[in-house]
């Protein structure tokens, strides 16, 4: 059976090994201070659509030239509203081309960057094209499933002078980074503590059903690298399957964990880059379900410099959270120094010494369009990484440990200097590696 004709089945069966192909390098460096960065958004979806309008569209800095989707009419039609908005705000005609396959757009020598917005099943494979292909990186979090595609992608992005940025808008919002320059130049004095949260996995856990692909959705595509699957409404949809399936995640303890913990990461990295071991409880959604991942979780991380770091999800925090920062948020992420404490999240700011506390509230805001135009000022030279894939790879290792602790039933050491098991080696590959399916 030809492999298209084989998912129409909707049949099931096991992984194989993709090759990638070999794609050359265009364009590795910027270009000029005045010239306009050329944007492709793979991945139009809901997140991909909010980020490529809100953090893309009202820059002048930079073009959108092209998107990429599985579903038709949604990479057509949103290729369209980029066009019609380019020539309503700048009086502007330019062509924004939909793609199906994103190797396509990899190949065009005007692409000079990929702003990435897939599940996370797709987001390592997507970015070591890029990166070999020369393009700049806008990945949305978490950074993927498996710990080789991590350390390929770092190796390219080195190899091809490509820059990275994570998904992480916190980075990108001035209440967060006041905080963040507090904890880093001692306000606090010597941080010995973080307590790190973020809600719970969500949805019913329903079974699937609606099995009929609907026109215009290329099912196959969607797929992957992923396993073989039967079509369901539930399963493609970005708000059950794509987070909550294990083929394509493992769940909101990195999809949300993400980030909490890349503000844990931001504050304290020296204290993390250590060996640390992962001691974790949690709960799956019910067997025999479509779903498959850690719903809740409460994992104790302590590291060899003296670090220790509470890692929850929110169901579960709010008991102990709530102690101190009774109205604490969804998410978040509270440092704990000699002379007190300060809990950061994207639309909260708090401490328990006075002056700070009142120093830090204000501009408090959820989310702006920064993220995205530090990405382009970023590729233009104007100012460093500030989301660089070295923290994203820590901050992630730590949402895989506790996947790897609950699902194993032990506690985990971790080395994430070496990025390796000192103790037991097979861990890698029986929870922190994917066989992609063969092309």
């Amino acid at each position: 059976m030809k492999r298209r004709n084989f998912v129409k089945t909707s049949l099931l069966t096991s992984a194989g090994v993709v090759i990638a192909p070999t794609i050359l390098t265009s364009c590795s460096n910027w270009k000029g201070a005045n010239d306009r960065v050329n944007v492709a958004h793979i991945g139009v979806g809901g997140r991909g659509r909010s980020t490529t309008t809100h953090y893309f569209l009202p820059q002048q800095g930079s073009r959108s030239l092209a998107v990429c989707d599985p579903f038709t009419t949604r990479r057509e039609n949103f290729a369209k509203f980029i066009e019609n908005h380019y020539a309503t705000e700048f009086d502007e005609k330019l062509v924004c081309q939909p793609y199906l396959d994103f190797e396509e757009i990899l190949e065009r020598k005007d692409i000079d960057a990929v702003h990435i917005s897939t599940g996370d099943y797709w987001h390592l494979p997507i970015a070591i094209k890029a990166a070999q292909a020369g393009k700049h990186i806008y990945l949305e979090k978490p950074l993927g499933l498996s710990l080789d595609n991590m350390l390929i992608l770092e190796k390219e992005a080195k190899k091809n002078k490509v820059h990275f940025h994570y998904g992480t808008q916190q980075r990108s919002l001035t209440h967060c980074q006041n905080g963040i320059e507090m904890i880093r130049s001692g306000r606090l004095g010597e941080i010995s503590y973080v307590d790190v949260w973020a809600p719970e996995g969500s949805g019913s856990p329903v079974k699937p059903d609606d099995k009929i692909i609907p026109d215009g959705f290329d099912f196959d595509r969607w797929l992957g690298p992923a396993p073989l699957a039967e079509y369901s409404f539930a399963r493609c949809r970005s708000a059950t399957g794509v987070y909550h399936t294990y083929d394509y995640a493992i769940g909101f303890i990195a999809g949300w964990g993400a980030h909490p913990l890349d503000i844990a990461v931001w504050g304290v990295k020296e204290k993390m880059n250590d060996i640390s071991s992962h001691k974790g409880t949690g709960s799956l959604f019910p067997e025999g379900m479509l779903f498959d991942t850690i719903t809740s979780w409460d994992v104790n991380i302590k590291y060899n410099k003296g670090l220790t770091v509470h890692f929850m999800s929110t169901d579960l925090a709010r008991p102990v959270v709530s102690e101190y920062l009774p109205d604490m948020a969804g998410d978040g992420t509270a440092f704990f120094g000699e002379k007190g404490w300060i809990s950061i999240s994207r639309g909260q700011i708090a401490s328990n010494i006075p002056e700070i506390h009142n120093e830090l509230n204000v501009g408090v805001v959820g989310e702006n369009g920064k993220h995205g135009e530090n990405f382009i000022k970023t590729i233009k030279g104007e100012i460093k990484e500030i989301a660089p894939l070295e923290d994203a790879i820590i901050s992630d290792c730590i949402s895989h440990m506790g996947n790897i602790s609950i699902r194993s039933g032990n506690e985990v050491k971790w080395d994430a200097v070496k990025r390796e098991f000192p103790d037991a080696p097979g861990l890698e590959k029986q929870y922190f590696h994917r066989n992609p399916r063969k092309s």
